[in-house]
């Protein structure tokens, strides 16, 4: 049997191609003039435990896409405007799920109908992407994607899926009011 952290890069690659969407949020510094931004790079990060080198190769590529088809350049990090970091989990969960039957009112003393609680685990896989102002070292912006995962589905699916969360989460960066 796997532990959750060895699967935890494969659960968090996924982000998981089920039927449910993936839920984003994002925040930002509303002070902030995001329209004097016009370079990236990536900041150096150590490897997160559990997260595998395919992971953060699309995490990458696919934000690369994004940022570009938003008319950034990439550029060397001790030139760029700002630096994306980013940061993936799995959390495992517990939903209870209570079903039965009832006719209502009391029976010799018993209420009526048969329910039932049953327990379920699940994992939930969460991949943050933070945009730090270089000059300032400061977080500027910072967009949150999460998705149950139930299963983990090819490597397409999970490239899908993945390449959904990020431009969900990144539709609006950078923020157009201050």
């Amino acid at each position: 049997m796997k532990s959750i952290s060895a699967v935890g890069a494969t659960v968090a690659l996924t982000l998981v191609a089920a039927c449910s969407s993936v839920d984003t949020e994002v925040d930002w510094d509303s002070g902030y003039d995001f329209t004097s931004l016009a370079t990236y790079d990536w900041a150096r990060q150590a490897p997160q435990p559990g997260v595998d080198a395919l992971f953060e190769q699309r995490v990458r590529e696919i934000a690369d896409e994004v940022l570009t088809s938003k008319g950034f350049r990439r550029a060397l990090a001790r030139e760029a405007d700002f630096l994306v970091a980013w940061q993936a989990g799995v959390q495992t969960n517990q939903r209870y799920e209570t079903y039965g039957y009832g006719i209502g009112g009391w029976y010799r003393g018993y209420p009526g109908g048969a329910w039932s609680t049953t327990v379920r685990h699940y994992h939930e896989g969460t991949l943050i992407l933070d945009v730090v102002d270089r000059a300032r070292n400061e977080l500027i912006w910072r967009g949150a994607a999460s998705k149950t995962l139930d299963e983990l589905g090819s490597p397409d699916e999970r490239e899908v899926t993945l390449r959904e969360a990020i431009k969900k989460m990144m539709v609006d960066f950078p923020p157009q009011w201050n």
